[in-house]
């Protein structure tokens, strides 16, 4: 009888341990990157969400299946078209997947230019993208929406200051970010300094870079402070991280990389463009509890079509 009464006491408080866990999750950022697709004619702007594995397929006997060829049945072994359209009866499908809805909206964002675009999910068109002569296994392609070129002004370039988010509203808070102005600190070579939003940052570097132009430095490590010298944010290169170039000095930019500012609506202060994963610049909250980590950067390694 003992036994009986405390089983469901203890289901209570494990309901009660899982309720209280899920209200204090924080909510994760989705953030997207748009890419150029111009390797072939119509050009299109190309937003991936997932690779072909999370596509579930069935033939007419619910076996599942993995070639793509029940998608697009018109794939040809030739390498001829590595883009297809998808059908819309397979649409559900990716949407459910992707964890998006019709009723969203994938919303582009230049910081660059503190411009905001929005369209309508229901009014873009899903696409698969494989690499060159790719075998047929759905697993090899990359599944995303896309944008026709005229739906982005004129000569937009999306590869350095553009992210994108898919959701009910923008998350982003639209205050012009500020490209950070490095001068070398005179006593230290490799070491620079930037000021902005009444804070300091000082980043080291592994000295000059023969893998870009008139061998820039790369960015090693980062430290912003405030102006009682309190450190906020402290980010040393890490083996996951891609280094990325500084953008120059005396304001004669050459790269657009390092850039700080209030990014997202209620959130702190962001820093990024020190170092990348995947192509993606990693994004540090400064001064909070938040970390890169409530940001998930999905990006393509455009080298080998590997998608993060």
């Amino acid at each position: 009888m003992q036994i009986k009464k405390i089983i469901p006491i203890c289901i209570l408080l494990l309901l009660s341990c899982s309720f209280y866990a899920i209200g204090y999750t924080r909510e994760q950022l989705e953030i997207f990157e748009l890419n150029l697709v111009d390797d072939s004619e119509p050009k299109f702007y190309f937003v991936k969400l997932l690779q072909g594995s999370h596509i579930v397929i069935y033939d007419k006997d619910s076996n599942k299946k993995q070639s793509i060829k029940p998608i697009f049945p018109n794939i040809e072994d030739d390498c001829k078209n590595d883009k297809h359209q998808l059908p819309q009866k397979y649409r559900q499908s990716f949407l459910t997947a992707s964890g998006i809805s019709e009723t969203d909206n994938l919303f582009v964002y230049n910081y660059e230019y503190n411009k905001l675009y929005s369209f309508p999910i229901s009014k873009l068109e899903v696409f698969a993208i494989g690499g060159d002569c790719l075998p047929t296994d759905e697993t090899y392609y990359l599944f995303g929406f896309a944008l026709a070129l005229n739906q982005l002004p004129q000569d937009y370039d999306p590869n350095d200051t553009t992210f994108v988010y898919i959701g009910k509203e923008s998350p982003f808070a639209q205050e012009q970010l500020t490209l950070l102005n490095w001068q070398k600190i005179s006593d230290k070579e490799d070491n620079y300094l930037a000021q902005a939003h009444g804070l300091h940052y000082n980043l080291w570097t592994l000295g000059k870079s023969p893998w870009y132009p008139d061998h820039y430095p790369e960015c090693a490590g980062l430290v912003v402070k405030n102006d009682k010298n309190k450190i906020l944010l402290d980010e040393v290169l890490t083996q996951q991280y891609s280094l990325l170039p500084l953008n120059g000095k005396d304001k004669d930019h050459e790269y657009k990389k390092q850039w700080t500012g209030k990014l997202f609506k209620n959130k702190p202060l962001v820093v990024f463009g020190c170092f990348s994963i995947m192509g993606c610049p990693v994004i540090d909250f400064i001064d909070s509890p938040f970390s890169k980590f409530d940001i998930k950067l999905h990006c393509i390694n455009k080298n080998n079509w590997v998608a993060q």
